[in-house]
Parts: structure tokens; sequence; C-alpha cells
């Protein structure tokens, strides 16, 4: 197939100033490089589109040349920027891979995606939304400690090793010093004290095989240097967990009991579900006091970080099932094919959470 390749190149290093975390959800020249030849190496052509402010023109006057987009974009800026490039497709009718715009929009809002995995009755942390000073009461009340972080953002940006609040009292200065460095909205969430785990979920109910899930990736604080807390913070995403120690301070797979797995791996499918994702997803974890998963997070675009020897879940889950890189861009590739030759250019289906199967 002709394969158009959308996405965003990272330009900066990683760091703490404002540039480089503006950057920080993009991907480096590497990946792009990487992704691009995974996707001849499934024996398609792949043709490079940069999503930036000319990217709708371009794929204006490519739509007859391609038959679909292998989308990884972040947007380029805005409190819905990575539905940016699923929104221009949808609106030239060009089929692409991963989840649709709405998709996407909901779930760089952390309380919104909450709100809706409440709605199906499934578990996530309670939380307070603050807005220009303002908390918005979602919750009677909270019990600390709590995590304080941007409501908008992804790849940990504005969550600090400093974000983890204990006192109430230093609850709204720490909301203000995050605001004045980020803007928007900030969510503080309650922060469950077990085990963290990631888990990559693809395909689509009801498609081919359905959905799956790959090796669960378990964090392991236990690797940790005593200065580090306990959390995916920005400090430890990206500058421990490229370090010699970081790169071992994840598990896959994670040491489960056979029931835990099945739990887990059925409550990653329901989030999954809940939100019309497609093709692939990634949906972050957290056990509660009584052991029991909580859903924190989901990531609509995986990240696909090219290097073995850096700390990526999705590759690292696709590694534990055996696929090299160019199959696990070619698995997502299939699914996509499979939904679009199953439903048409935008491969959306209603599935009802009853209908989800985990085998």
């Amino acid at each position: 197939m002709r394969v158009a390749f959308s996405y965003n190149i990272r330009h900066e290093t990683a760091g703490l100033d404002e540039v480089a975390q503006s950057e920080a959800e993009f991907d480096e020249p590497a990946t792009i490089a990487a992704i691009h030849e995974a996707i001849e190496a499934n024996g398609h052509t792949c043709i490079d589109v940069e999503a930036d402010e000319d990217a709708f023109e371009t794929m204006r006057a490519s739509r007859d040349s391609i038959d679909l987009v292998f989308n990884i974009a972040e947007g380029r800026r805005g409190q819905s920027r990575e539905a940016q490039m699923p929104a221009m497709l949808e609106m030239l009718d060009i089929p692409f891979s991963h989840s649709g715009s709405l998709t996407h929009a909901i779930g760089l809002d952390k309380a919104l995606t909450k709100k809706v995995w409440r709605f199906h009755g499934l578990p996530t942390p309670r939380f307070l939304v603050f807005h220009d000073g303002t908390g918005e009461n979602v919750v009677d009340a909270l019990r600390f400690p709590v995590l304080v972080k941007p409501n908008a953002e992804g790849s940990s940006k504005g969550l600090f090793n400093g974000n983890l609040i204990e006192d109430p009292a230093d609850l709204l200065p720490k909301v203000e010093e995050i605001r004045s460095l980020v803007g928007g909205a900030i969510l503080a969430e309650e922060f469950m004290p077990g085990r963290e785990f990631t888990v990559t979920v693809m395909g689509n109910p009801g498609l081919g095989d359905g959905l799956i899930a790959l090796p669960i990736v378990e964090q392991d604080y236990d690797a940790f240097p005593p200065e580090l807390p306990h959390f995916a913070s920005y400090e430890v995403k990206w500058f421990f967990e490229d370090s010699e120690a970081g790169r071992h301070a994840c598990l896959c797979p994670a040491d489960l009991t056979p029931s835990l797995r099945d739990e887990i791996e059925q409550l990653a499918m329901q989030a999954f579900t809940a939100l019309g994702c497609r093709d692939v997803a990634r949906v972050d974890m957290r056990m509660d006091g009584d052991g029991r998963p909580q859903l924190l997070e989901i990531n609509t675009l995986p990240g696909m970080y090219h290097d073995p020897l850096a700390t990526s879940y999705f590759p690292v889950a696709a590694r534990a099932a055996g696929w090299d890189y160019a199959r696990m861009v070619g698995e997502v590739l299939e699914r996509t094919i499979t939904r679009i030759d199953g439903h048409g250019s935008d491969g959306s289906r209603t599935i009802d959470l009853r209908e989800v199967d985990v085998r």
C-alpha cells in the first residue's frame, strides 16, 4: 500500500527549559527514520509528511495517491493538539491509523478521561480540577497524599519530583506553581501507594482477532535511587530512564498471579473501549491500598522509541511478545487495514463494554 507517515519531529534534546519541554512529546529524527524503514519493511511505500502548519494542504494534494496515513503526530499546540491531524484527515476522508479525533481530544484531557471511565463504572482515583485558581468539586474530598499534574499534557510535562503533596496546606501553592509553568487546568489526584503498570492494548473489538494485551510492563521502584520519588515524574522519564540504571527499572512481563494479570488486562481493555480507541493505545494504572488496580491515564499515541537500550513501554512490551521493531509497526498497520477494510474510511464502530472479550 501507499502509506503517508505523519509525525512531529523533535529538534531539542531533553531538558527542563521551556523549549525542550514543548517538544517532549515529539519524536527524534532517528525514531522517525526507524518507523519509515519499518513501514517499508512490511512491504509498503512510505511518504513522510511532517505535521506542521502546511500539513493540511500537503495531505489534500496527496489524497488521491495514498491509501492510508500512519499517524503518530502529536499536534503543534493547543488543548486538543493530538486531534489536529486526525481531524484534518477525517475532513479529507483519508483513512488513518490509531484513534479518531474525538478519542485523542478526550484522552489528552485527564479529568474528562476519568469522568468517562467513571460513567462506565471503571475504577480511577478521586481528583479535583483547578481552573484559574478555583477548584471544581467533582468529589467530596481528597485523601492525601495527592499528585499534582497538568490536566492536558503528556510525556510527564509539568509533573516534577516535587509534585507529590503530603500536606493539604501545600496543595494550592503547588497548583499555582505548575500553572505558571505550563498554563491551563491543573489536576490533583489521590496518590495510589501500590505497584504501577502500563498495558499496551491492540486491535478493534469485533474485527480481526479483536483486542489483545501485550505483556504487562511494571515500573520497578526498587531500582530507583533514594532521591527519586516513586512515580513517573518528568525527571524520571527524561533523565533517569535514559541512564544505565534506569534502563533496568522496568519489568516485562510483570510478575503477576494469573488472576491479577487477567484483572489488569480486562481493565485495560475496558478503558480502551470506553474511550472508543482504535488499533493501539497504552493504559497506565496503579494499585490502591487494597491491592486493586486503578486507572490513571491513557496514551492514544503510545511512544515508539527506536533504541532497544532505552525505556519506551510499547516497544518494551512488543519485544517481550517476541516482536522486532518492524513487526511492531506492522502489527499496528495490520489492525488499521483490517478496520478500514471492514468499516470504510473512518473505521468507526460503537461497542458496548459488555462485548469486550479479553481472551
